[in-house]
């Protein structure tokens, strides 16, 4: 499934430093994420994957420090030297295997990353606290831990966009499926434009804005605070929705991949 996406996604290798990648099932939003893993460049060999912790929330930052990561494809290995790196520069960040245990929102982003690269480091941080303050400070952790290691790094936020429909209590309108989904859509896009910018405070502004039901805002605006200094703006490279493939009008999320160099 993933070597199909990969197939049909038309996109350029570019030097990506960071991205934005859903984390649904493959079949609703494989074609997303693969607009993004392909398009990232061969020399990158270290990923900091941040993603929101939807079970265990009693460990609002979580990281991992050391350990194996199995998936069908193979082990993928965390960057020991930089993940402690990264703690060490945290004031809130824990190191607990717990909180990752049976969390999906990192682990399936490494499928992709094993069939684009033969070796690789990864480190895991997993979010349950969304507060600026937070995210502000897990992205400058990340910006001192690789300058200190020097490392070739990917940061990626896995993050699906609005969730609407009853099953998720979101509804703000009613009537078809299309009124429905230009409503995700518009709120979506402003997300994706203040992502774009680099602009933490304005993307956090605009889900507050709308109370919007995107998962991943601490990772997001986490990888905006790392990125502010380094990169001047991204690239929506697909959006999807889950409606596309699931015709269910009354459980519509939003994909968005999205790049910066």
């Amino acid at each position: 499934m993933i070597d199909k996406f990969t197939r049909k996604a038309d996109v350029e290798k570019r030097d990506v430093i960071g991205a934005v990648v859903p984390h649904a099932g493959y079949i609703y939003c494989g074609k997303t994420q693969a607009h993004v893993y392909k398009s990232l460049s061969d020399e990158k060999t270290t990923f900091v994957v941040l993603g929101p912790t939807h079970s265990r929330q009693d460990t609002p930052l979580a990281i991992m420090t050391s350990g194996i990561w199995k998936t069908p494809l193979g082990a993928a290995r965390i960057d020991t030297e930089l993940a402690e790196s990264i703690l060490k520069h945290s004031e809130h960040l824990e190191d607990d295997y717990e909180a990752h245990n049976q969390e999906h929102s990192i682990e399936v982003q490494l499928p992709w990353l094993q069939r684009r690269f033969k070796n690789f480091g990864f480190v895991p941080i997993g979010m349950s606290d969304h507060s600026i303050e937070k995210a502000r400070e897990i992205g400058k952790a990340i910006k001192k831990a690789v300058d200190e290691t020097g490392r070739n790094v990917v940061v990626i936020a896995s993050s699906d966009f609005t969730h609407f429909g009853t099953s998720y209590g979101y509804t703000p309108v009613s009537g078809g499926p299309g009124k429905k989904l230009d409503y995700i859509k518009k709120i979506d896009m402003e997300a994706v434009s203040a992502i774009e910018n680099i602009s933490p405070e304005t993307f956090v502004d605009t889900v507050e804005r709308y109370s919007a039901t995107i998962c991943g805002v601490g990772p997001v605006a986490a990888l905006l605070y790392y990125l502010e200094d380094v990169s001047k703006d991204g690239e929506l490279l697909d959006y999807s929705t889950s409606y596309e493939v699931s015709k269910n009008e009354d459980s519509i999320v939003g994909y968005c991949g999205i790049v910066m160099e």
